[in-house]
């Protein structure tokens, strides 16, 4: 199955974060991150800003991730996601 979250509890989440914004359109969802936190900084490539977009699927209330992606100074990569992704573990600590 893939990285999947109730979407009342992901709500919940990025209202309580700053660096994390969410769209919704119609059931697409896509989770944006920013890491802009100082230890961060160091880590960032040419010390410049970085994205994660993940990008999910709206089904009965939970939310199924299947890409997640990176823009940075270096470019746009993307991974599609897999059962239990360790990019997407992070959800587990919601």
């Amino acid at each position: 199955m893939k990285p999947h979250i109730e979407f009342s509890k992901l709500q919940r989440y990025v209202q309580a974060n700053g660096s994390y914004s969410l769209v919704k359109r119609g059931d697409s969802i896509e989770v944006h991150f920013s890491p802009n936190f100082p230890e961060a900084i160091p880590h960032l490539p040419n010390n410049l800003p970085v994205e994660h977009i993940m990008y999910g699927d709206l089904v009965d209330g939970i939310v199924y991730f299947y890409k997640f992606e990176t823009v940075s100074s270096f470019g746009t990569t993307e991974n599609l996601l897999t059962d239990d992704d360790p990019i997407m573990e992070w959800l587990k600590y919601i």
